[in-house]
């Protein structure tokens, strides 16, 4: 990894994978609570409707901050906002503790989309400015990699403490998780930024300029059909599954399968992004992860269920690399931290409407057509996204003999 790689070159890399495994312990944190935190809230008197609220009031903080927050990174700095994520994180858990009625939970789950905003997109630009050209694309592997893994071990971690010692030590835990990665986050190399330099970022990056960009759009309109897509499964899947005749241990292991190849794909994703071309594997994940869903209506069979998931998971892993690659190969310098907040609100506006979609769906014409309409829909996203792209490679070319 570190073969023809002079000094400053082996320095950035080196900041790089200290970055991805930071990023490691930001995700353990995060998803450390996710098994726990329902019944927690129940135990509060949380109602469902509450619950589905809590989870919702996270996305909704980072649909208007995650933009702000991305720009804010190209002034002053990647660093310097992910160590406000990771405090934010750190506090997060504790606030659970200290709260003695549901209404409590509130707060804390906002300040938990902020952190989230500070800390995984920043820290995907991060590790791409650190790293050598030469080895940008394999560093993006192993972040998303990091990730995955960090997102596969919290859950377990947070079930396990939690049957052993209770919710509060959990909560501890995942608190402590953070604070690992904040002084992690300390060690890396290169001062206080990664990016451009703070003339460039002080220029505006607000979201009506980058969406001016129509290949940052196309990458926002995929993540909006992948958000979707993850919404039909994490939403409606366990309730398929049971329709199906499975039971909850039958459906836990699909949804295990998918995490497990989703996490495996990504490191050789990043790895072979430029040789492949990254846009080809986002149209490539994106349209395989949709006939997934489609397939999985046509069978109750366990162990293709599983496979069809598996399947689902690696096309999930390649779109998630890639498109962040994609990002931040297609963003200017100094807006890389606007495109990337940017890209991940068009998620979070999927994540937040997608369920109110897909929920009246199911209501009224069933649980598989959920799943059908989501491929379709993720389908046409894909060529909306093809035909932004067309266009401002046509604009480009239409501009540039005039520009020079």
């Amino acid at each position: 990894m570190f073969e023809e790689l002079d000094a400053a070159e082996r320095r950035g890399l080196r900041g790089a994978m200290l970055v991805c495994l930071v990023i490691f312990f930001a995700d353990a944190s995060h998803s450390m609570p996710i098994p726990i935190f329902p019944a927690f809230a129940q135990g509060l008197g949380a109602s469902l409707s509450m619950i589905g609220v809590f989870a919702a009031a996270s996305s909704l903080a980072m649909i208007f901050l995650s933009v702000p927050i991305g720009s804010l990174s190209d002034r002053i700095g990647r660093r310097g906002v992910m160590m406000m994520g990771y405090a934010l994180m750190v506090v997060v858990p504790i606030m659970y503790t200290f709260s003695t009625a549901a209404e409590h939970l509130l707060p804390a789950r906002l300040l938990l989309g902020v952190a989230m905003g500070c800390t995984f997109s920043i820290g995907f630009v991060y590790v791409s400015e650190l790293a050598p050209a030469r080895r940008r694309n394999l560093a993006q592997g192993i972040y998303m990699t990091t990730m995955g893994l960090g997102f596969t071990a919290g859950p377990l971690l947070g079930g396990l403490i939690s049957s052993a010692w209770g919710y509060y030590v959990a909560f501890y835990v995942s608190g402590g998780l953070a604070a690992v990665g904040l002084v992690l986050l300390l060690l890396v190399p290169g001062g206080a930024r990664g990016g451009p330099s703070h003339a460039e970022g002080s220029r505006g990056s607000g979201l009506r300029e980058v969406l001016s960009d129509t290949k940052i759009l196309a990458a926002g309109v995929s993540n909006f059909v992948n958000s979707l897509m993850f919404s039909s499964l994490s939403t409606f899947f366990p309730l398929l599954g049971g329709f199906m005749g499975l039971n909850e241990a039958e459906v836990g292991l699909g949804f295990t399968v998918r995490g497990l190849s989703s996490t495996v794909i990504r490191f050789p994703t990043g790895a072979y992004a430029r040789r492949a071309g990254v846009l080809r594997l986002m149209a490539l994940g994106l349209v395989l992860s949709a006939s997934m869903l489609l397939l999985v209506t046509f069978t109750d069979q366990l162990l293709l269920v599983c496979l069809l998931l598996g399947v689902q998971g690696l096309a999930y892993g390649v779109y998630l690399t890639s498109g962040n690659i994609y990002v931040t190969q297609e963003a200017p310098p100094d807006r890389r931290g606007a495109a990337i907040g940017t890209f991940s609100t068009f998620g979070n506006v999927s994540g937040v409407l997608s369920p109110l979609l897909l929920g009246a769906v199911a209501e009224g014409w069933g649980l598989r057509t959920v799943f059908q309409l989501s491929a379709v829909l993720s389908i046409a996203g894909v060529c909306l996204m093809l035909l932004l792209v067309k266009k401002g490679e046509k604009n480009a070319g239409a501009v540039s003999p005039t520009s020079t």
